[in-house]
């Protein structure tokens, strides 16, 4: 499937138009990613939300309906979730960090008429909204956008069942023309387990058992932190040890690891291993120095690999569990959330245990005694039907990817093009390529990708933020923040990802504010390539312009 590459729409409205439950809204101007970064996106956010970022249109309404019952005066702020244990969770964050707040949890599945099977818990708190939503954002839980349009309509009277999908004519309606929904929801969250983990024997599944799946990719995030607490965290006790990671890990990862109730952590990066392994050396057989260590491969936003193999090594050596995030992998790894949809109309994420690590058993044990599953069905549902093409979106992607890598870096000051705007491209054929290359699974090929790939991600950074801005305003593609979408997709990443005042702290851990990252999507190659060189030329004539006037 090839799609159009398109302009993108009116500031805050969906991406792409007219997709029920899309998970982007359109960021025209390097000033709208930074009105959302500050929590102004409600001024101008339309039609739909990132879940975690805002409460979408449907849950809002339905907050509405439960505050309207409890409280008529309107006085107290409402968050849903699908399970007693996240409605507790969020009680506790509020009772830890806004005690003087009133906060009541309420069964509430009958008042939001929600369909056979499901539950509604409302929190009820008088605290500013904003910062309890930090709790929402980073820990990923919350009702799901599809669970409560179905209360909706069914509070209405409507008790037809519906995905949401979108309407006729309109974009990705010919994908569900060629894929309709299996029977049962049991059925497609056993086949996402299996997509996700790729170890499949025969017909069987051999680590279906070890994959848990979860309503997002933050809230797996989450789960794994409590797994951690839960285990090598209690035998602690009062001696907390902080955990470390390696290069930057995603933005929204540091706020559970800088929560009061965390003990912080040891950060690291390609070049300081041997700090690393030094820290290592204080630890003793029976208690290593960290309880765990965290990296993304590659990284978010740089794209940098870590030595895998060398972090491996140390884990084995030094008694601690390695936890890697994979969203951003490559051709040669299997499938994870986002492109694993791909289509930008659902959310998902998994943890999977594996079942050679000396910790295995503890960690099984956990699992089993508290995981709950709270994937919604429709969800899973959507899901499943978007995961289908993952291979032909996959391989599309990565030869997207890097063939606009490539004629990035050419005209690059690091390419040498000394005049040029654009500083550098990041992406893991020019950034630690032997440690992405190390790492490539030689099974790929039998999983149905036909050659090796870099990935569909990759990020630029120019020579001055004023020839970011020209550069981003200019660009002809759909432009807001996600990424793994079919359709090519640029966020200003710095710009949305950081607090003004949490900027500092971002460049002096190497992240530049003029950073611009691309999601790739499946357009025409030659028509992405176009759309980024026109926008190119557009901040190199402008700056020139400066320049000779300056002068």
């Amino acid at each position: 499937m090839v799609v159009p590459l398109e302009p993108t729409p009116a500031r805050g409205l969906s991406v792409p138009p007219h997709i029920p439950h899309t998970v982007v809204n359109s960021l025209p101007r390097w000033e709208d990613n930074i009105l959302c970064c500050i929590g102004r996106g409600d001024e101008f956010l339309r039609e739909t939300r990132y879940p975690r970022f805002g409460i979408h249109p449907f849950v809002k309404e339905l907050a509405g309906v439960i505050v309207a019952a409890f409280d008529p005066t309107r006085t107290v702020h409402c968050f849903l979730f699908p399970t007693a244990l996240q409605a507790e969770e969020c009680r506790s964050h509020i009772r830890v960090h806004f005690p003087s707040s009133s906060c009541d949890v309420h069964c509430v599945t009958e008042l939001c008429k929600s369909p056979p099977g499901h539950q509604v818990f409302a929190v009820l708190f008088t605290a500013e909204r904003k910062g309890v939503h930090k709790f929402y954002t980073f820990s990923g839980n919350g009702l799901s956008p599809r669970l409560a349009e179905l209360c909706l309509l069914r509070r209405a009277g409507d008790l037809r069942p519906t995905l949401g999908l979108p309407p006729a004519g309109s974009y990705f309606s010919e994908y569900y023309k060629r894929h309709s929904p299996l029977s049962s929801a049991e059925d497609a969250k056993r086949v996402i387990r299996t997509r996700v983990s790729g170890m499949v024997n025969g017909d069987e599944n051999i680590r279906g058992d070890d994959v848990y799946l979860f309503a997002s990719g933050m809230q797996a995030i989450w789960r794994f932190h409590k797994l951690l607490a839960g285990t090598l965290g209690a035998e602690d006790g009062p001696d907390t040890r902080k955990v470390a990671h390696v290069n930057f890990l995603y933005c929204d990862s540091y706020k559970f690891l800088e929560l009061p109730s965390s003990a912080g952590y040891h950060f690291f990066t390609n070049e300081t291993l041997e700090d690393l392994e030094a820290l290592l050396e204080t630890g003793i057989p029976e208690r290593s120095a960290i309880p765990a260590l965290f990296t993304d491969f590659p990284g978010n936003p740089h794209l940098r690999s870590p030595d895998i193999i060398r972090l491996r090594a140390l884990a084995n050596r030094y008694n601690f569990p390695p936890h890697r995030r994979r969203d951003c992998r490559g051709l040669y790894e299997r499938p994870a959330p986002p492109l694993f949809s791909g289509n930008a109309n659902v959310l998902g994420g998994a943890i999977m245990l594996n079942p050679t690590s000396r910790f295995y058993a503890q960690f099984k044990a956990h699992m089993e005694a508290t995981y709950e599953d709270s994937f919604f069905e429709g969800d899973a549902l959507v899901l499943e039907m978007n995961s289908r093409e993952y291979e032909q979106r996959v391989a599309m992607t990565n030869h997207n990817a890097e063939k606009l890598a490539d004629m990035l870096y050419a005209r690059s000051v690091l390419g040498g093009i000394k005049d040029s705007v654009l500083q550098a491209v990041h992406y893991p054929k020019y950034r630690t390529r032997e440690n992405f290359d190390r790492c490539r699974n030689p099974l790929a090929g039998k999983a149905g990708l036909p050659a090796f790939g870099y990935g569909y991600l990759l990020s630029a950074t120019f020579t001055s933020l004023e020839a970011a801005k020209i550069f981003y305003s200019a660009l002809g593609c759909f432009k807001g923040s996600t990424l793994g979408t079919a359709f090519t997709l640029a966020t200003a990443f710095t710009a949305i990802a950081y607090l003004p005042d949490r900027m500092q702290w971002a460049e002096e851990h190497g992240v530049e504010e003029c950073l611009i990252r691309f999601s790739v999507g499946m357009e025409d190659t030659e028509s992405i390539l176009r759309c980024i060189s026109d926008a190119l030329d557009v901040a190199e004539c402008e700056m020139q312009k400066a320049r000779v006037s300056g002068e």
